[in-house]
């Protein structure tokens, strides 16, 4: 990797290298690019325009701000459980969920303690016996929704982030959120699980189905049950669509025999035979958080608290997004805390994570070498 010296960004190559990272987002976004891709350019971008040895560049899950994959650079696989268990359990400086909700996205964590860094916890327990001098971290967000972050580390020879990078790094903030999602947008092929979308008529009979989609139906019939043609569970769902008259469509999640979560999604065919189109695809992190929160036990309205509490909202906000009062709001996540088991909010949201999506995290991750980001240049 080409490395630049602080005088060369702050000369006349530091507008040269912001214009190609600018570049870089630009057309993965119009390239109808998988995740896998957007995250490679992201961190060629980053490189593009400050100097850091380790980086993570996470997407999230836009309704609770969980990680749901990425790319990593430089850090073992080793510190993946212990960098969540800081971030969801201990006190800290820049906490995504606050970066997600400010005004300014991008911090560092020298300017954050002042320049004693010793006071974080995470310095102390990950980035100190790395050698680390300074940590950027980015919340990349559109509007109110955030699509991913960062946490980017320079070495103590490189020292601090200088403030023409975090400058270089802001500006790019807004390309990187709309980069990740264009890709969080799409149907992701990284999935690796079949999909098959269907045609049925009034009375549930298949009319058309693609290629691969009896597969995807077989796995959802009901076991030691002969059903012929279309699956039960398919069929109530199609039913349901086909008779609403709230909804243009309906969305659901089931589970099929093989263990996978699929989404379905049946919506009316225009005209009035009956025909419903149905598509079946492997469901995503935001499609199982509700069902993973409602195997506690919890009520619909604790499944929303439990939400907005991962996106780190208080008390008092959640009162106002929610329309109740601050106390009803306090015996609610009292009830959540009993249901669950734990005893503050960062135990419940670290139990969402590392017992229910750690592992798909791992799966969804990443690793590229610093010297395959150098080459991309």
């Amino acid at each position: 990797m080409a490395e630049a010296t602080g005088a060369s960004y702050r000369s006349g190559v530091g507008i040269q290298q912001f214009t190609r990272a600018r570049d870089r987002l630009v057309d993965v976004t119009a390239a109808d690019a998988d995740m896998a891709a957007v995250l490679r350019a992201t961190v060629s971008a980053l490189h593009d325009v400050t100097r850091f040895t380790w980086c993570a560049v996470m997407t999230v899950d836009p309704q609770t701000l969980l990680p749901t994959g990425g790319v990593v650079e430089g850090f073992s696989p080793d510190a993946c459980a212990p960098f969540w268990d800081n971030e969801l359990l201990a006190p800290g400086f820049n906490k995504f969920t606050v970066l997600a909700r400010s005004n300014d996205g991008v911090a560092t964590l020298v300017d954050a303690t002042d320049g004693d860094l010793a006071r974080a916890p995470m310095y102390a327990e990950l980035y100190a016996p790395l050698g680390a001098a300074d940590e950027l971290r980015a919340a990349f967000v559109l509007g109110t929704t955030c699509w991913g972050v960062a946490t980017l580390l320079r070495a103590d020879a490189d020292g601090a982030f200088p403030d023409h990078e975090v400058e270089h790094v802001r500006g790019l903030a807004p390309l990187i959120a709309r980069a990740l999602k264009a890709g969080a947008c799409r149907l992701d092929a990284e999935a690796q699980a079949p999909a098959a979308m269907l045609v049925v008529d009034a009375d549930n009979g298949i009319r058309e189905l693609t290629n691969g989609g009896a597969d995807v139906l077989d796995d959802l019939r009901t076991p030691g049950v002969n059903e012929p043609g279309l699956p039960a569970i398919v069929g109530t769902v199609a039913t349901r669509a086909r008779h609403s008259r709230t909804s243009t469509h309906l969305a659901t999640r089931v589970r099929g025999t093989s263990g996978r979560w699929l989404r379905v999604t049946a919506a009316p065919m225009s005209g009035s035979d009956g025909h419903v189109a149905v598509m079946i695809e492997p469901a995503r992190a935001a499609d199982l958080t509700p069902i993973l929160l409602a195997s506690y036990g919890l009520t619909d309205r604790e499944v929303e608290i439990v939400i907005l509490l991962a996106r780190g909202l208080a008390t008092k906000d959640i009162a106002a997004e929610l329309s109740l009062s601050p106390h009803t709001v306090r015996d609610h996540v009292k009830a959540i805390f009993d249901k669950a088991g734990v005893s503050t909010r960062g135990e419940l949201v670290a139990r969402l994570f590392a017992q229910h999506l750690l592992d798909g995290f791992h799966a969804a991750v990443h690793r590229i070498q610093p010297a395959a980001v150098g080459q991309e240049r």
